[in-house]
């Protein structure tokens, strides 16, 4: 009988006690708890604060997967570091990394792996300018692990890894990525304050900042920021999820009540008020090579725990995600604009992008806010932005969602503790939108736009990259000229009803041949095929309100073309979207249609899996129409031919921009050259292959034979899609395509083992070296999906084996690839980018490595390796798209569906020995296909 892989993960976590200092005042300040006017604590909240100044919330929530998050601010940032230390705050999160004093890298990364966390991700930490956030989150967490998470917490502020070798690690990797000026550094307060005020001293605290810094910073720097800022009353803790409020206050009360707190008890620095006037144009160099844009009006509204200022916070984060709508030309209301600055709430309508299309960004957001000022929002649109704003209450936003999710929650307490925004979650937080949103009339938002939106209420703020040869003068004569020919002539003639109304293509009709039930987690899938053997799928669930995703497929896609190539897909992928349907010259596209009917999220193209349509809906009224639509796309659809001519002279000067030299084609086709169904690149000579009639016929056979299968996922009734797929599916023809499966397709053709080198011209001298180990074992379910497995141990290997190449670990990459219709290959795909001189002796490492790999698996590691995979499977069910995608290639064998519920029944099944077999054999020389590219000297 095989060994099971089983272990109870438990830390040894060291105690560090400190004298507290009784009565201790937070310096966060604000309101605590930081409940709305008039409300109290929920059931099982608990909110406290400790005799040292520690504050904590405690907030019990329905959670998917059980999940806790816990989160905690420490009342330091980079406001706090001395002159000409910028970026110690940044270190001593950093650390938090590699472990602290009581608990090993190890055993962190066990503990990471084992909660479902990616334990190379810098995300659990953030520094901004006055504060620091440290993040657990755990799914399905064992009883033990809530416990553990708070002392973990405890141990990266209370004792810290202050050790040598982690920090010079640590310090290397700081330097390297603020030397390239990508804002990964920047605290997103400065970039609010750059934006809103006339100056601060904070503007320029980013990355460049950071560069001239770090090399002046030593671990006595490090250590002496920690010993003064991380005090207990410049701390607030926050649990959230599937816990036991009382038993997380004891465990709290036991680590915290012991940290000292600081003789500096004044709050926090109170926010500037030197805002920007109104009218005003401003460029200031940008701190990357992006451009950007904001125009923002800056009201007073005084305390948000104010019911009638609160009301108002959520009115104008409504009419500024609009706004934003407006100016980005966006189907759906984007994220929040809104920024609370001290008493004042600032509306920013902001673009960011290449610097070559900012004045078309720039006068597409002028000529957003001047309709806005003018016109305000149409009564259609008013009532789309409204409904649309409401179904927010079932997404992951973080002003509207009512979604106990645990993270979410957690982040909105933070938020509520640094804005000063009243916490509300779940359905106290559903109701208040709601109520809300039934408030706002066409006529009060009309008057709120006039108000907000005048020319010479709004500062413009543009950053541009240095030596862009663009100045104020230039952009204000521009601006002056082009606002004079903004055409408002809808606006001017009031509401038009644009609608296209087609019927079906075929009868109604359509008898239902076989159902089946099974069961996803805890949601039902019915799954029916018709006689005229189409499929459907629906996946029922009221985790989506307000969103019903619904995909049509067809056939095995380009897996039953000869002839098909990336550029195939690429073209395919571009023509399905302008495809016209309908009779006349004046036919409208399908993507117009679509739009006009309010399907959102349109999606369209072709993979080797299949052919395929998908939208998203607000409710199951919009099923028949997206159905229908397709319909006339499979009876009328005519791919138009301008529309080809202009995407092969697109193609053509892709090519002519030497794609075909660039590193990652030149990559892609030497790692592939012995499997053409492997490239992901189109080359010159694929687009010269290319043909309109072939690719015509292609799709008239795809319409006329493939399969259909349509997949549901939503609140949705059964008898509601049934009567919608009969009514537009049920009585087309039999579909008479063959299915294919991946055994149909020949196993992939991997080429000789061994890393092949050669150059490409790039200025630089920065290149790449990846490697493929590809799957040994035979295809199956789980030897199918052991990268996901193998992958982060296999990373946690080589970081391990950079200890002393910091720059190089930050540069690395591990993933797990492959193409379900292609037999076996799957593959672990390995990825360093580094410079040219440490080619040789980066390549010998990363093979010395993998040769090294199987003898450094450990039998926990493996454990929470698993497990990490199993939770990432689960995590399915809770994305409407990733439920979707369960269903590409349903047909064909092995179901993907039926594949992930094994995984999530059986587990992979596999002993430490058979582990030991699998990665001897993956990751051994003789299985290694690489190649090393580098600069031409």
């Amino acid at each position: 009988m095989r060994k099971r892989l089983l272990a109870v993960l438990s830390l040894p976590l060291f105690i560090l006690a400190l004298v507290p200092l009784a009565n201790a005042s937070n310096v966060f300040g604000g309101q605590w708890p930081a409940l709305p006017q008039g409300e109290g604590p929920g059931a099982g909240e608990i909110w406290g604060e400790l005799p040292n100044g520690m504050r904590y919330a405690i907030v019990p929530t329905d959670s998917a997967s059980e999940a806790v998050s816990l989160r905690l601010m420490v009342a330091a940032g980079r406001a706090q570091e001395e002159k000409g230390k910028a970026g110690v705050a940044d270190l001593l999160a950093d650390l938090s990394n590699y472990g602290s004093k009581g608990v090993n890298r190890e055993q962190l990364v066990r503990f990471k792996l084992s909660n479902g966390m990616d334990p190379h991700s810098r995300a659990f930490t953030e520094v901004d300018l006055n504060h620091t956030v440290y993040r657990i989150d755990l799914e399905e967490p064992n009883p033990a692990s809530v416990d553990i998470s708070v002392g973990l917490l405890h141990e990266f502020v209370a004792s810290p890894l202050l050790d040598e070798t982690m920090f010079a690690e640590a310090k290397a990797r700081l330097d390297y990525f603020a030397g390239l000026g990508q804002s990964r550094h920047e605290p997103k307060q400065a970039v609010v304050e750059r934006v809103l005020l006339r100056s601060s001293q904070y503007s320029k605290a980013g990355d460049a900042q950071l560069k001239e810094s770090v090399p002046n910073i030593g671990l006595a720097d490090v250590e002496r920021y920690w010993s003064t800022w991380y005090k207990a009353n410049r701390m607030v803790l926050i649990v959230t999820g599937v816990v036991d409020a009382a038993a997380v206050e004891d465990v709290v009360k036991s680590k915290f009540g012991g940290l000292a707190a600081s003789s500096e008890t004044r709050p926090l620095p109170a926010k500037d008020n030197k805002f920007r006037s109104g009218g005003d144009l401003e460029i200031a160099d940008a701190p990357s090579s992006t451009a950007g844009l904001w125009i923002t009006k800056v009201t007073e509204v005084g305390s948000l725990f104010e019911r009638s200022a609160e009301l108002d916070y959520y009115l104008l984060d409504f009419i500024g995600r609009v706004a934003q709508s407006y100016a980005t030309d966006s189907e759906r209301l984007p994220n929040s604009v809104i920024e609370v600055y001290g008493d004042r709430l600032a509306l920013s309508v902001n673009r960011r992008g290449p610097v070559v299309s900012l004045l078309e960004q720039l006068l597409s957001a002028d000529k957003a806010v001047h309709r806005l000022a003018e016109y305000g929002v149409s009564k259609e649109d008013l009532e789309v932005a409204k409904s649309e704003y409401l179904s927010l209450r079932y997404s992951y936003d973080m002003e509207a969602s009512a979604k106990q999710w645990a993270p979410l929650v957690a982040d909105r307490l933070v938020r509520s503790v640094t804005h000063q925004i009243p916490f509300r979650y779940g359905a106290k937080l559903s109701d208040f939108v709601q109520g809300v949103v039934s408030g706002i009339t066409h006529e009060n938002v009309r008057a709120r736009c006039a108000q907000l939106f005048r020319e010479k209420e709004l500062s413009y703020y543009l950053e541009l990259p240095k030596g862009f040869p663009l100045g104020t003068k230039a952009i204000n004569k521009r601006l002056k000229a082009m606002r004079k020919s903004y055409d408002f002539t809808w606006e001017r003639a009031g509401e038009a009803d644009q609608d296209w109304n087609f019927g079906s293509g075929f009868g109604s009709g359509g008898m239902v041949e076989s159902t089946e039930i099974v069961r996803f987690e805890e949601y039902p899938v019915l799954k029916y095929e018709f006689a005229n053997n189409l499929r459907m799928n629906l996946i029922r669930s009221d985790a989506f309100q307000g969103r019903v995703q619904m995909m049509v497929s067809f056939g095995n896609g380009t897996s039953d073309f000869e002839n098909a190539n990336p550029a195939f897909e690429a073209m395919l992928r571009t023509l399905m979207l302008k495809t016209k349907i309908g009779n006349g010259v004046e036919a409208p596209t399908i993507s117009e249609v679509l739009k006009a009917k309010g399907i959102e999220n349109l999606e369209a193209g072709v993979t080797k899996d299949h052919l395929y349509w998908s939208g998203v809906g607000r409710d199951a009224s919009d099923l028949d129409d997206f159905f229908s639509v397709v319909v006339l796309w499979m009876v009328t659809g005519k791919l138009d031919k301008a529309a080809y001519e202009d995407e092969i002279e697109n193609m053509e000067k892709m090519v002519e921009r030497s794609l075909d030299k660039n590193s990652s084609v030149k990559l892609d086709t030497m790692l592939h050259n012995s499997d053409d169904r492997l490239r992901s690149f189109f080359l010159s000579e694929d687009v010269e292959a290319l043909e309109f009639a072939s690719m015509q016929e292609w799709l008239a056979g795809v319409r006329n034979k493939a399969y259909i299968e349509v997949t549901v996922v939503g609140d949705v009734m059964p008898r509601t899609v049934l009567r919608d797929v009969r009514k537009s599916f049920g009585s087309a023809p039999a579909r008479t395509g063959k299915v294919l499966q991946p055994r149909h397709g020949k196993p992939v053709k991997w080429g000789e083992a061994g890393v092949v080198r050669d150059t490409f011209e790039m200025t630089g001298n920065m290149g790449n070296i990846t490697l493929l180990f590809p799957q040994v074992a035979e295809k199956s379910c789980a030897s199918d999906r052991l990268g996901s497995v193998l992958a982060p141990l296999f990373e946690e290997h080589l970081r391990q084996a950079m200890a002393d190449r910091p720059v190089w670990a930050g540069n690395l990459s591990v993933e797990s690839v492959g193409h379900q219709m292609i037999p076996l290959s799957n593959a672990i795909k390995v990825r360093l980018f580094c410079p040219s001189e440490d080619a040789e002796e980066a390549e010998a490492l990363l093979l010395e490595a993998a040769a090294s790999f199987e003898a450094s698996l450990r039998e926990p590691l493996l454990v929470a390796a698993e497990r990490a995979a199993v939770l990432g499977l689960k995590r399915i069910s809770r994305s409407q798209s990733a439920l979707v995608g369960l269903f590409k290639q349903s047909q064909g064998k092995p179901k993907t569906l039926g594949c992930v519920m094994d995984l999530l029944e059986n587990g992979f099944g596999l002993s430490f020995e058979d582990y030991q077999t699998i990665v001897q054999k993956q990751f051994s020389v003789e299985n290694v296909r690489g190649v090393s590219l580098m600069p031409a000297k």
